[in-house]
């Protein structure tokens, strides 16, 4: 890799300015856009990159003739700047030094035409071997397409969402939980332009049989009949931002649906299908928001639990007052799920970022920081073993902890974990979008984990 300083472009630069003929008009003067004129992603969330591999910046939607540069540090990885194709893309290889930390590394981007700087993490992973894998029991079945999350009801039936765009199309199963025999799938309703509805998250509702459905691109939420998977309820489309997660307080008649990465929570009436209210994190210190996604519920207690992704905050709302309480938790960057130990009021974290389940006591201080493995993506607590599962989408792993946050055992799975759900009887339930990294057919799969006795 060549290396230019940012002082040798600089001084360059200077001589330039110093010699030039030209117009100041024809400069590079140009007014800068506020955010970064396309999208970027350095490394990948499906596979680990680690110290010493080949890995790539990946740059789409760019105006054509946008020029790149990048940097790292002072070092330019890119020694002249880069060209977007005619359809606004640009990939940029890299090779990662074998000395690098793993850890996350902030690179600057510039572009020219239009102007901008921003500045994207490249997150480098240890790899977590296995660990008493041969403790656990694994039955693994093909489901759905890119499927998405799973729930598990009272009697042993297990729901599982697949969804892979609007056009694409979109599945609600009903399996077996014990086998993992699908016995039945859902005739999904047409959203206003004839397409499905597709069905991203998903929640069992045992006291009047019905099963909650989050439609994230058509911002939606659909109630579907339990026990024959006929539609119940199609709230208006546009009623919900970016709906992400279900959960449901059975106890109380109220389903909670997570508007994912605006801080705000839906409200919805169990009994009646209605509506009924909306809560919020905020954010007490600082003026940076709470980018909501998994939610977690303490039913008994009155209160709603949440984890913000962009921000490194967890929060929780009184039920009663609607007041929330938000804690910042440097150690969990890129947050996506959260559970909660219902005995000890230990709140447990994965977060994609720093690759790590982060175990907080009632009160929000940090009791443990465990590493698990590339992308912590979902977590759940089991209270029949009393341990933790948490499940890795790049690590291809889910990780075992005990109550305190010891990691007790590490189990290889399919390539791309999304989901964990767990039963009333300790079964796990993971939900895998497709078996391999890059699989065209985006094949799904549920795999249920049992504890050997």
């Amino acid at each position: 890799m060549i290396r230019i300083s940012v002082r040798s472009v600089l001084l360059a630069s200077a001589v330039a300015i110093l010699t030039a003929t030209t117009a100041f008009a024809n400069s590079q003067w140009t007014t800068a856009t506020t955010t970064f004129p396309g999208s970027i992603r350095a490394g990948s969330r499906e596979v680990p990159v680690k110290p010493g591999d080949k890995t790539s910046i990946a740059i789409k939607n760019l105006q054509t003739g946008t020029t790149v540069t990048i940097l790292k540090g002072d070092e330019v990885l890119t020694p002249e700047p880069l060209t977007a194709d005619e359809k606004g893309n640009l990939t940029i290889p890299l090779t990662v030094p074998a000395d690098a930390a793993p850890g996350l590394h902030p690179l600057t981007v510039i572009t020219q035409n239009p102007a901008s700087v921003s500045q994207v993490m490249l997150k480098l992973s240890q790899v977590v071997p296995p660990q008493n894998a041969e403790a656990f029991s694994l039955q693994t079945k093909p489901v759905g397409e890119r499927a998405y999350q799973s729930a598990v009801s009272a009697d042993g039936t297990l729901f599982v969402t697949s969804a892979r765009g609007p056009k694409d199309g979109s599945r609600l199963l009903r399996l077996n939980a014990g086998t993992l025999a699908v016995e039945a799938e859902a005739e999904l309703p047409k959203d206003r332009k004839g397409e499905q509805i597709g069905v991203f998250g998903v929640g069992v509702d045992n006291v009047h049989d019905h099963v909650w459905t989050t439609n994230t691109l058509a911002e939606t939420v659909t109630v579907y009949d339990a026990k024959t998977l006929s539609v119940v309820k199609v709230f208006s489309e546009g009623s919900v931002a970016h709906p992400r997660d279900v959960i449901i307080d059975e106890s109380h008649n109220r389903a909670y649906v997570s508007a994912a990465l605006t801080g705000f929570v839906e409200v919805y009436d169990t009994n009646t299908l209605e509506h009924v209210g909306q809560l919020e994190f905020l954010v007490e210190r600082g003026k940076t928001l709470f980018n909501s996604t998994d939610l977690a519920l303490d039913s008994t207690g009155g209160k709603l639990y949440g984890v913000s992704r962009d921000t490194p905050w967890v929060g929780w709302i009184d039920l009663k007052t609607g007041k929330s309480t938000t804690v910042k938790v440097p150690e969990a960057r890129g947050a996506t799920d959260i559970a909660r130990d219902p005995e000890t009021g230990r709140l447990y974290v994965a977060s994609q970022e720093t690759n790590n389940v982060v175990v907080l006591d009632a009160s929000g201080k940090v009791l443990a920081d465990t590493y698990i493995g590339a992308g912590g993506v979902s977590v759940v607590w089991d209270a029949v073993t009393s341990q933790v599962f948490a499940a890795t989408r790049a690590g291809g792993t889910v990780a075992v902890l005990d109550r305190d946050g010891k990691l007790v055992a590490n189990i290889p799975v399919d390539d791309t974990p999304n989901h964990l759900a767990v039963a009333t009887d300790g079964a796990v339930y993971l939900v895998s979008m497709y078996g391999t990294a890059g699989d065209k057919l985006q094949t799904g799969s549920v795999t249920k984990i049992t504890f050997k006795k």
